[in-house]
């Protein structure tokens, strides 16, 4: 933004315009209660409606009640003061609502310079008449303060901006309420309002969602004054559209498999070329290595195969993304407890093979080479409620809390990477704008699909400075942490 400004930039004017409203007749001292004043406007069981006594009290004793307010001579509670507008009109917004209170704590921005603070219905409208701002958008809930919007600016003469309500947007297995967003930290589900698996600004930012896929699903919703809830695969789609435009791809396994290839030598090594997007150009290229040893992601082999399933299994080839030849299993070796230790395979480099019906990613076990790149954390983000509508009692029966899903934040730690990945980060440390980022902390730009598996972008809990990033040097001062945007529509039994 241009500027960021803050109420308390006005704390002076506000002040001296609830002054003028006073000395006006449009504002009074009271010293009710809260009780005494919620039943003045009808109490629970919304009565008939009455004015306070200090009500019409005279202009210059309110002026004087109002100056002992600032200067701390009432203690909290004990005086606030209204404005003067209409009890008996129909809407609440209208009755007497309070302007300032009284309240001894230190302000994050202007210290103990004050003990009163303007409410919201005071402070609204005035900062906008300041601003110069055209029209005040705001949710639904605030219809109602419409009018007392536009009355205080009437009463103090100053410019009136337009209100505009429009509906709330509500998106599927989340909330988006601050108010309950902040129960699910104090309840420990979160640790932030950063959360990539909220739905707020800084959370998406932080998944690494590109600006872009949130304008066009804005965009494409358009704005109204109906409160539709919009599936959240609606925004996933424009998440996907836009990543797969900007976003280079490289392999990856995030639960790896040791891979060894019988026929070919120990010391083999190839450099192969492979794009970062296919059939696009622009992206470029980059070589990894290729050698005896590889490792493949256990979800590309199945121990029992099926005619529907076309990736690694006992006895049946694949091909792999960016080699001329496939690889055959011939034979599992485990360790002692039954786990696979390896998969030993034959590369079939040697006469005519039938084209593989698939091709899954690889990464070379090669040292000197920095082959693989091992990431630190690679965190699955899944929806963060188990059910569409966590507020529906009949799927949630024990409220919207027990419906948090705690299986919503998977964190693998043994992820690897193509060597790929560090010319990627190395290219953006090149540039002004990623010198920037990484000197800021801040890496949701760093953007990549790994193939098959989802588009990702390191997260702020990485450790990587502009200088590690170009030298491509994942030394113990570096951790990487990455996490998932989101997946990709693809049939997982290919």
């Amino acid at each position: 933004p241009d500027q960021v400004l803050y109420s308390s930039d006005y704390f002076q004017q506000l002040y001296d315009l609830a002054v003028d409203l006073t000395r006006r007749g449009l504002a009074y001292v009271c010293h009710c209660t809260g009780e005494q004043i919620h039943e003045q406007r009808g109490g629970d069981n919304k009565g008939e409606r009455f004015s306070c006594e200090h009500r019409d009290r005279p202009i210059a004793e309110s002026l004087e009640e109002f100056q002992k307010m600032k200067e701390g001579r009432y203690a909290a509670n004990e005086a606030v003061l209204r404005m003067k507008m209409d009890m008996q009109d129909g809407n609440p917004q209208m009755w007497d609502l309070i302007a300032y209170r009284i309240l001894y704590a230190s302000h994050h921005r202007t210290g103990t310079q004050w003990c009163i603070y303007p409410t919201y219905d005071f402070t609204h409208c005035l900062c906008d008449s300041f601003e110069n701002i055209t029209h005040s958008l705001c949710t639904r809930e605030f219809t109602q303060s419409r009018q007392s919007y536009y009355w205080l600016c009437d009463a103090l003469e100053v410019y009136k901006p337009v209100q505009w309500e429009y509906g709330r947007l509500s998106v599927t297995n989340t909330l988006l309420s601050k108010r309950k967003l902040l129960k699910l930290r104090e309840a420990g589900f979160i640790t932030a309002l950063d959360d990539p698996r909220l739905y707020t600004i800084p959370a998406l930012r932080r998944r690494g969602v590109p600006p872009q896929a949130i304008n066009a699903f804005v965009r494409e919703l358009g704005v109204s004054t109906s409160s539709p809830i919009i599936s959240v695969e609606r925004l996933e789609n424009h998440i996907r559209d836009c990543l797969n435009e900007i976003a280079p791809r490289v392999m990856a396994a995030i639960d790896p498999v040791r891979i060894v290839l019988t026929n070919l030598p120990e010391d083999h090594l190839e450099m192969i070329e492979l794009p970062y997007k296919p059939r696009d150009e622009s992206f470029g290229s980059h070589k990894v290595p290729f050698t005896r040893e590889l490792y493949i992601d256990s979800s590309d082999f199945r121990e029992v195969d099926s005619p529907d399933y076309y990736r690694l299994a006992p006895n049946k080839s694949v091909g792999l993304q960016g080699l001329a030849h496939p690889i055959t299993c011939t034979e599992i070796r485990r360790n002692s407890d039954g786990s696979i230790a390896e998969i030993v395979c034959r590369y079939e480099n040697e006469g005519k093979q039938p084209k593989p019906k698939t091709f899954i990613q690889w990464i070379a076990h090669c040292p000197k080479l920095g082959s693989p790149v091992r990431l630190d954390e690679v965190r699955i983000y899944n929806p963060l409620f188990k059910h569409a509508n966590p507020y529906d009692e009949t799927v949630a029966p024990g409220g919207w809390l027990s419906d948090v899903d705690p299986d919503s934040l998977q964190v693998h730690k043994n992820a690897i990477v193509e060597v790929g990945l560090w010319d990627l980060i190395t290219k953006f440390a090149a540039t002004e704008a990623g010198k920037e980022d990484l000197a800021k902390g801040c890496f949701e730009n760093i953007r990549f699909q790994f193939m098959r598996m989802g588009y990702f972008t390191l997260d702020k809990d990485s450790v990587l400075t502009a200088a590690a990033a170009a030298v491509a040097n994942k030394g113990d001062d570096v951790k990487l942490v990455v996490n998932r945007i989101v997946t990709l529509k693809e049939d997982s039994k290919k």
